[in-house]
């Protein structure tokens, strides 16, 4: 995983990850690109400003993971992706509310996902990072550490969640990650400097990804 210190982290993300994706589609590949939520909310839409004018014909796009609910409620990301100005005209995106119940919800979004993956020729994901060790909607001893499904949702402490599982993260090319503030340190140093089971620790998961690189406000020496 590479290390990248910057004083504007989610700046920095945004202008690589918009090279990244503009690379790939101009060579004609079909492009899969899974949004997060919080915090890396702005790099997805700072690189979907860097992307106009590019052919978005063959660029998927969806989300790591969604807070469950009714179509549009204050706390679900999509919405929040949209608020901040996401566009990305041309393109195929796929919401995973789609007002029906949480398992006919999940199970669309894993059907659509599993299609994706199968037929994409470059598969790249923004993740964050919890304090909590968590990655994506997938909570350190929930159910969706030990899920064979690509998608799974389950209830937590604080929302019902539909999120990728860690098979569907093994199938990721390439990952932006985004971690700031002095409340990320302990997560940025155990992900490079210790090595927890991925059921206590699900963030632990983003090192099988054959490319990664963390953007972050904390200098590597001070971890």
């Amino acid at each position: 995983m590479k290390y990248i210190y910057t004083p504007s982290p989610i700046d920095a993300a945004a202008k690589d990850l918009a090279k990244l994706l503009k690379k790939h589609l101009v060579k004609g590949e079909r492009v899969l690109w899974l949004l997060s939520g919080g915090s890396s909310i702005p790099i997805a839409v700072k690189a979907s400003r860097e992307l106009k004018g590019v052919d978005l014909s063959k660029l998927y796009v969806s989300l790591t993971d969604e807070r469950f609910g009714k179509i549009g409620h204050i706390e679900e990301n999509w919405k929040q992706l949209l608020d901040e100005g996401l566009e990305l005209p041309g393109a195929t995106t796929y919401r995973p509310l789609i007002g029906r119940d949480i398992m006919k919800t999940n199970a669309a979004f894993r059907n659509w996902l599993k299609e994706q993956l199968a037929n994409a020729d470059y598969r790249i994901g923004i993740f964050g990072l919890g304090a909590d060790g968590h990655t994506c909607g997938i909570k350190p001893g929930s159910t969706a550490v030990s899920s064979a499904d690509l998608a799974t949702s389950f209830l937590g402490d604080d929302y019902e969640r539909i999120t990728i599982t860690f098979p569907a993260i093994k199938q990721i090319d390439e990952a932006i990650i985004q971690a700031s503030g002095n409340g990320k340190r302990g997560i940025i140093s155990d992900l490079f400097n210790k090595d927890y089971p991925m059921k206590e620790q699900p963030a632990q998961i983003l090192k099988v990804i054959p490319s990664s690189t963390l953007y972050t406000d904390t200098k590597k020496e001070d971890l």
